[in-house]
């Protein structure tokens, strides 16, 4: 029995340990998006995401990131703006309320950058998304910035009303900032 236990107790240590989990700090993190409309900068913001985070910089295949964003809380400064995102020609939020992001490829670039790469599903269509990104840990606090573009025609948003971007722009610049802690 002795013999088990010291098998099992060795089996233990020998195993490697899973990556880390994460919990984003809502109030220190940021999604944002920008774009042009009607031939002037509109910034937004999604002021309500979540995310499940498994992280090691020494484990990246294991590495795993599914985000899920409430698209019906999106704003921007303009009042417009603001009433054509909800719509069906734009976020269409009675049909689908969220985007989700999903990655389980990451590649290190160089120390401290790194290359996420994942789905986008936003309307009820899927499209891969490229997400550069850097990452600092300090102890048991993360904070990683990110920034990537997305073209809206990849999503069929604003094609009814705007199929030739006469007044909407299609790319789409999305900035990622999230502050997370380490779960026990």
């Amino acid at each position: 029995m002795m013999h088990l236990a010291r098998l099992l107790v060795a089996f233990a240590v020998a195993a490697p340990a899973a990556a880390s989990s994460w919990a984003v700090v809502p109030a220190q993190s940021s999604l944002t998006f920008a774009s042009k409309w009607n031939g002037a900068d509109i910034e937004g913001r999604f002021p309500k995401f979540t995310a499940n985070i498994l992280f090691d910089p020494a484990k990246l295949a294991e590495a795993r990131v599914d985000a899920v964003i409430d698209l019906s809380a999106a704003t921007t400064g303009d009042k417009t703006v603001n009433g054509s995102l909800p719509g069906s020609d734009w976020f269409d939020v009675k049909k689908v309320p969220t985007a989700r992001f999903q990655a389980a490829s990451f590649t290190q670039v160089k120390p401290g950058q790194y290359l996420a790469k994942g789905t986008l599903s936003m309307r009820g269509v899927s499209v891969p998304v490229s997400l550069p990104f850097t990452l600092a840990i300090n102890g048991n606090t993360a904070v990683m910035t990110g920034q990537t573009v997305l073209d809206r025609r990849s999503f069929k948003i604003g094609m009814e009303s705007d199929a030739e971007g006469a007044w909407v722009g299609f790319p789409v610049p999305v900035k990622v900032k999230i502050t997370a802690v380490r779960k026990p």
